[in-house]
C-alpha cells in the first residue's frame, strides 16, 4: 500500500497541484519552491532519511517540470494569431487581434511596439 501510495497517488497529485498553481502563480520556480518546502516539513517530521530527502527532491523535480510544461502549452498563441498588428491603411494599432489584409499589416513581435511607436504618425 505505501508503495502504490509513494509513486502513483502523490505524484499524480503533485502533477495536478502543479498545474493549478502554475496557472495561478505564473513563476514554476514559486510552485516548485512551495511544493519543495512543504515535502522538506514532512520528511524532517517523519524523521531524515537519505531516502526521504531523495524522494523529496524527486518529487520538486517533478513539480518543476510540470510548472515549465504547463507554462509552454500555456504560453503558445495560435498559428494565424498576430499578436502586435499595425494597420499601415488606417495607421491604427491593433493588440491581440487578426490583421485581415496582411500585405497591408506590418507584423512586430516586440512586446513594447506599442509603448515604443506611440507617437508614430
Amino acid at each position: 500500500m505505501n508503495i502504490l501510495l509513494i509513486f502513483f497517488a502523490i505524484p499524480v497529485a503533485i502533477i495536478i497541484l502543479s498545474i493549478i498553481l502554475e496557472t495561478l502563480l505564473k513563476n514554476p520556480y514559486k510552485v516548485a519552491g512551495i511544493f519543495f518546502s512543504i515535502f522538506l516539513v514532512v520528511a524532517f517530521a517523519l524523521g531524515t532519511t537519505p531516502a526521504l530527502i531523495a524522494i523529496v527532491i524527486g518529487y520538486t523535480i517533478l513539480s518543476l517540470l510540470t510548472a515549465f510544461l504547463v507554462k509552454l502549452f500555456c504560453n503558445r498563441k495560435s498559428f494565424f494569431h498576430y499578436p502586435n498588428c499595425y494597420n499601415l491603411n488606417s495607421n491604427m494599432y491593433m493588440e491581440d487581434d487578426f490583421c485581415e489584409n496582411n500585405e497591408n499589416c506590418q507584423y512586430n513581435l516586440d512586446s513594447n511596439y506599442r509603448y515604443n511607436n506611440r507617437f508614430r504618425n
